[in-house]
């Protein structure tokens, strides 16, 4: 896997969450997916949508990859 994997995911956010903060939360969930044998290297937003009629709530989609973490 030189290249790395790419995986996709979702959080369901406050609607005023500003995408910086919405991108720190991608960050940690994507961590939290991965193996202790791998790391993280990109956290990509892709867009949002309304999670419920009210407007109060937020889908995000977001993409990261994935690569074996290199302990040379």
């Amino acid at each position: 896997m030189r290249g790395g994997e790419v995986r996709r995911d979702t959080l369901v956010v406050p609607s005023g969450l500003h995408p910086d903060e919405v991108l720190a939360l991608a960050e940690r969930r994507a961590q939290s997916q991965v193996a202790s044998d791998e790391v993280v290297s990109f956290v990509y937003l892709h867009g949002s949508r309304p999670a419920d009629s009210v407007g109060a709530e937020r889908i995000w989609r977001f993409s990261y990859r994935v690569t074996p973490r290199d302990d040379t």
